[in-house]
């Protein structure tokens, strides 16, 4: 089956298009190379003609969509192995899924075209994303009432725009693909990872005029699980510890991404969609086995703040 896939395509893709973006030298005639550029444009082509394709002509558009982003590798580069992670979820193509699961993959290529928006195109993308998600009710079902609540939080798609100036603080850890965990064992399983361990709940950045920022981290989760005998499932427990650390860094901003320069030389690209911060974060949790003390579950974290 087609595997779920998240937010981590969009910022690879992001990141490429504006590392490809070569602006000619005044007065002089330059040849540019608009190789990267042209194959970014083909695979937004060919991810726009997947979601939009019938499940007759799914392997067909799948097919075409997997090779622009294997071109779009070999253009631009893969740094963080993301483009590869997306193609090799689309797997042989030749999958039949049923209609649920073709409408869960329509909702993430459309989720994945709405966090990689631009002012210009916000309400167009915005509505696509909320027509996929009530299709995606109409043929699934909602029993937990997640997907009416990102249609309602999306509003009537008109974008607000905030500076990125002042504090933002973190409000949920996404994992990439979208996995529902019970993290402290009440029976009930979310894919928003802050909603399942006490912690982490006044993590903030401040942006300066100044191009210079603080990270405050005020907690810290150490997650173990232990597994449980007789079958293929675990038990989490977190202990949250009370920290105190601010970490310096200065950034700047092109268009919808702002990049993070820390001291210590780490460079992190978030990226801004109204008054939303996203960066993923490989093994952004880690839960270590209680029996061997060396086993460890991981999962790739999209860590969103919202500005205050």
């Amino acid at each position: 089956m087609v595997k779920k896939i998240f937010m981590l395509g969009l910022f690879a893709t992001l990141f490429m298009a504006i590392n490809c973006d070569n602006e000619p030298y005044e007065g002089e005639i330059i040849v540019e190379d608009t190789s990267c550029v042209e194959a970014i444009e083909a695979t937004e082509i060919a991810a726009q003609n997947f979601l939009n394709g019938t499940q007759e002509d799914f392997s067909d558009l799948c097919l075409i969509y997997k090779e622009a982003l294997l071109n779009q590798i070999e253009a631009c580069g893969d740094e963080d192995g993301s483009l590869q992670l997306l193609a090799d979820d689309l797997g042989t193509c030749t999958e039949e899924i049923d209609a649920c699961e073709e409408a869960i993959v329509a909702t993430e290529i459309a989720l994945n075209d709405f966090n990689n928006t631009t002012d210009n195109d916000y309400e167009e993308t915005c509505n696509t994303y909320k027509n996929a998600l009530m299709n995606q009710i109409e043929i699934c079902g909602d029993e937990d009432g997640l997907l009416n609540t990102l249609i309602e939080d999306l509003g009537d798609c008109e974008l607000t725009y905030v500076e990125t100036l002042g504090t933002w603080k973190l409000i949920a850890w996404e994992p990439n693909p979208i996995t529902d965990l019970d993290l402290d064992n009440d029976g009930i399983s979310s894919s928003n990872f802050l909603d399942e361990i006490n912690c982490y709940d006044n993590e903030t950045i401040d942006f300066y005029s100044d191009g210079t920022g603080r990270l405050y981290l005020r907690s810290i989760a150490n997650i173990t699980f232990t597994p449980i005998v007789g079958t293929d499932m675990v038990e989490f427990s977190t202990v949250c510890s009370e920290i105190d650390q601010t970490i310096f860094f200065t950034w700047f901003q092109d268009g919808n991404t702002v990049t993070f320069n820390f001291l210590d030389g780490t460079v992190l690209y978030y990226f801004r969609n109204a008054n939303r911060l996203y960066v993923v974060i490989n093994d952004g949790l880690v839960a270590t086995s209680s029996v061997d003390n060396t086993s460890t579950i991981t999962h790739s974290i999209t860590y969103i703040y919202e500005k205050l």
